[in-house]
């Protein structure tokens, strides 16, 4: 049995009361005022008090891995604080047997979220509470883009339209206060992608950099470079996870998609190392309505257990790049979705390694829904903020303001200002407002602003379809 307890909001006496812990970016603007908050802190002044804890909560891990939370602080006996605390512990018990249960007693139930009960954890509350109290999360996830350097020339690749000649990717310090404004904006997982993240020679540093005590660190890799002093430098900067992408069951065939002789074999054994180094392992793959048929998604799976991988995360084609407008062959139709829905659940019936994780079933109706802008943001390498890396829509550049602004931006655009239940990348509707409009020259991705200017363009008229190299034709993570 593991017992802990966590404090979620803090106040110091003073004029303003300051608020601190993983709810107060939440609360603040609304106890700031409240007399009964004052009131508290000044008691604990005239006792000699510092930081007094206005709520709090004590978790408990059972023998049977069943995980019990109670309130604690005076805000912890008023019925909102009760019902928030009933509902982490129904939340926390809902989601079953955990994938690992740690030493210390925290529940790993996936690689793209922190082990719960920790720091880290506790900062999901309050973007629940952002949802509640202004109808919009917090952004829990921030994947970062911090180079377009990649030793392969994959032919579906989704960061290719990304790649410029002339322009300079972001420094260690600018990608240093991304990172940290995107704590404290409430990222609880920080994820680092390409272009091939270990080419980029400061990347140990950016991982040493976040702040496990605020969010957990992953990365999407080729695998190439995964070796010994490789692994063993991403273990000293604390990286949680690793997947690195398979395109296909045949090494041969997925040599030939990267256009990189050997690299099936390079990923598989590097991934390895980084498993028996203690890292969580996965491979990230993708569905078509072929692969389904012909048993290759099915065989991704098994290759994951024979190989005692952690996760295997299975997306969707999502039409983008080069062939944005035209490439729809590839598209999953809603019976392929269920029946990808079917296969995660038969697979990760009771839990058993390897966690099989499907797009059709996190971003679709049955799951979260739509992350893009709506709990998560991807930055390029220039720094762009966009709401996923599959959509070609910025909102700004961390160059030239904060991640805050940037998202806030984004929020509250009318693309993005409410929840929707399915992927916006592969909605018919939303890409005739938004993306087919774009023009193919781009810039990609493309400045949400400069939309009033297109009233009079025609985009296929600019098509440009043998300028070799310069785009993808569909959207693959890694």
């Amino acid at each position: 049995m593991h017992n802990r307890h966590f404090s979620l909001l803090r106040v110091r006496p003073g004029n303003p009361l300051r608020f601190s812990g993983p709810i107060a970016r939440v609360m603040e603007p609304r106890l700031k005022d409240n007399k009964m908050i004052k009131a508290i802190a000044s008691a604990g002044l005239l006792k000699g008090g510092g930081e007094i804890e206005l709520l709090g909560m004590k978790t408990e891990i059972g023998d049977d891995e069943t995980f019990s939370a109670w309130p604690t602080g005076p805000l912890g006996k008023l019925p909102d604080a009760k019902k928030a605390v009933e509902g982490v512990q129904k939340a926390i018990r809902n989601r079953g047997k955990p994938l690992i249960l740690r030493g210390d007693g925290a529940l790993v139930y996936t690689s793209y979220q922190p082990p719960v009960p920790t720091n880290a954890s506790m900062k999901l509350l309050g973007s629940r509470l952002s949802l509640e109290l202004d109808g919009h999360p917090q952004p829990t996830v921030c994947t970062l883009q911090v180079t377009t350097r990649c030793q392969a020339n994959c032919v579906h690749c989704s960061a290719a339209r990304h790649k410029r000649q002339h322009e300079t990717e972001l420094t260690t310090q600018e990608w240093k206060r991304v990172i940290r404004q995107s704590e404290q904006l409430g990222a609880v997982t920080v994820i680092f992608t390409g272009g091939e993240p270990l080419l980029r020679p400061d990347i140990f540093e950016l991982i040493n950099w976040v702040d496990k005590d605020e969010a957990v660190v992953g990365m999407f890799s080729n695998g190439l470079l995964l070796n010994g002093e490789n692994v063993k430098k991403l273990v000293d900067a604390g990286l949680w996870f690793i997947h690195v992408s398979i395109d296909s069951p045949d090494p041969c065939q997925h040599d030939e998609m990267r256009h990189v002789p050997g690299c099936f074999d390079k990923a598989v054994e590097g991934l390895a190392r980084a498993k028996d180094a203690g890292i969580l392992t996965g491979i990230s793959t993708y569905a078509t309505p072929e692969r389904l048929r012909n048993g290759q998604v099915i065989e991704l799976i098994e290759m994951t257990k024979k190989y005692g991988f952690d996760e295997i995360t299975i997306f969707d084609v999502v039409p983008t790049g080069r062939l944005l407008r035209e490439d729809r062959q590839h598209l999953l139709s809603d019976e392929d979705k269920a029946e990808l829905c079917r296969i995660e659940n038969e697979y990760n019936e009771g839990h058993p390694r390897p966690q099989v994780i499907t797009q059709a079933h996190v971003n679709g109706p049955t799951g979260v829904g739509c992350y893009a802008g709506w709990c998560q943001f991807y930055m390029t390498a220039y720094g762009e903020m966009t709401p996923c890396d599959f959509t070609p829509l910025a909102f700004g550049s961390a160059k030239d303001e904060s991640v805050e602004d940037m998202w806030n931006r984004m929020i509250t655009h009318e693309g993005y200002c409410r929840h929707k239940d399915s992927c916006r990348m592969q909605d018919p509707d939303f890409r005739t407002m938004w993306i087919d409009k774009i023009p193919a020259s781009g810039p990609f991705p493309y400045p949400v602003e400069k939309f009033a200017q297109l009233a009079h363009i025609d985009p296929d008229s600019e098509l440009d379809l043998e300028t070799p190299g310069e785009y993808s034709s569909i959207g693959i993570k890694g």
